[in-house]
């Protein structure tokens, strides 16, 4: 009974300091913590057929790394009233992998709110949103 007791408190004890080990060193400061700028994720996301091509038709376009949820790339263009207004916008959004930092495949373009997640490159030649 004794050497039963001491092998669960071992391996508790084992436990404790290897978990504490990977919070200590191991994972990231938060979850997209990777090391890697936001410069590089918009690089890796620019790759994209469909970045190239929304970069093609709106070259001044702004880039940004969302990570408050899945981590993302938006490339976006905002159209202005003469008031400076902000009237409409078109984004594209391209989510990335953390543990690999590739695209993850999935995308979609948001059009004031009018999301459009299939032909993204049909969508991008004939649009009006702006």
């Amino acid at each position: 009974m004794f050497t039963t007791i001491t092998v669960a408190v071992v391996f508790f004890i084992l436990g404790f300091v290897l978990g504490t080990f990977y919070w200590e060193y191991l994972r990231p400061v938060n979850l997209y913590d990777t090391g890697i700028s936001d410069e590089e994720y918009i690089r890796i996301a620019s790759k994209t057929i469909e970045a190239q091509k929304f970069l093609e038709k709106y070259p001044n376009a702004t880039a940004y790394v969302d990570g408050n949820g899945s981590l993302a790339v938006d490339f976006r263009v905002d159209k202005y009233d003469d008031t400076g207004t902000n009237v409409n916008y078109l984004r594209l959004r391209v989510f990335i992998n953390p543990r690999n930092n590739r695209p993850t495949g999935d995308k979609f373009i948001d059009c004031f709110g009018t999301y459009v997640e299939n032909d993204l490159l049909e969508y991008l030649q004939t649009e009006k949103c702006l």
